[in-house]
């Protein structure tokens, strides 16, 4: 997958600038998990990993022939008590979310668990749509600058010391295609995180194929590599290895 990306040897970052990933499938819609009920098993499945169970409202946008309109349904989040691991389930999707990231074998323990057990609860049978997520926040070094820290193709501005002080904003966006996948890298400085440059890395495929557990985890695993060898792409080797250590 995107093999124009190229190899990296997988290593723990200690020191990772990951400050969110998010691991999502959505399926056909099953009403049940809208509902305490339907969601009353599902949580019993997950307790010791989330022993919280909020209640959301997810907004629905829909497009009809008369323009957008907008609706509200119920959604769970199933949360540990730091709130820093949730598996949100609605109607159409389970979300795994994390700010604790270490390793994709916990992320991918998570993403299990939970769609074990919302399948086992409704018997999933389309799945519509899989993506992963790693939103990075890169700091500036010790002159404010992010020369050595990302590759000089992404910076543009930003690698200028007489831009450099004045700059707030610098986000772009880079989409990649793979047959039904894409990949979507947005990055660059925001007023929102000053002293930082955002990497924000999107795997996706939304096209439609039967679930099978097995061969949802097998594509996050594929997604994963993929992410981390755009990661290595970003972010230079010398920096890389200041990230290990």
């Amino acid at each position: 997958m995107f093999d124009f990306l190229p190899y990296a040897e997988a290593v723990t970052l200690r020191h990772a600038p990951v400050q969110q990933v998010l691991a999502q499938v959505r399926f056909a819609q099953q009403l049940a998990l809208g509902t305490p009920e339907g969601i009353a098993p599902v949580h019993e499945a997950l307790v010791e990993s989330y022993p919280r169970l909020l209640q959301e409202q997810e907004q629905v946008l829909t497009m009809t022939s008369s323009g957008v309109t907008t609706a509200t349904r119920l959604q769970h989040r199933l949360t540990d008590l730091s709130q820093s691991w949730s598996a949100v389930i609605g109607p159409d999707h389970v979300t795994v979310e994390t700010s604790a990231y270490t390793s994709w074998a916990a992320l991918r323990e998570r993403v299990e668990a939970a769609l074990t057990a919302v399948n086992d609860s409704v018997h999933l049978r389309v799945r519509e749509r899989i993506g992963l997520r790693y939103i990075n926040h890169l700091a500036a070094d010790a002159d404010g600058t992010f020369i050595d820290r990302v590759r000089p193709e992404l910076l543009g501005p930003a690698s200028d010391p007489g831009w450099l002080p004045n700059l707030t904003t610098t986000l772009s966006q880079a989409i990649a295609t793979d047959g039904p996948a894409q990949l979507l890298l947005r990055h660059g400085m925001s007023a929102e995180q000053f002293g930082s440059y955002l990497i924000d890395i999107d795997c996706v495929d939304g096209n439609a194929a039967p679930f099978s557990l097995e061969e949802t985890l097998n594509y996050f695993d594929r997604m994963n590599d993929a992410g981390y060898r755009c990661f290595c792409w970003c972010v230079p080797e010398t920096h890389r290895k200041q990230l290990v250590s």
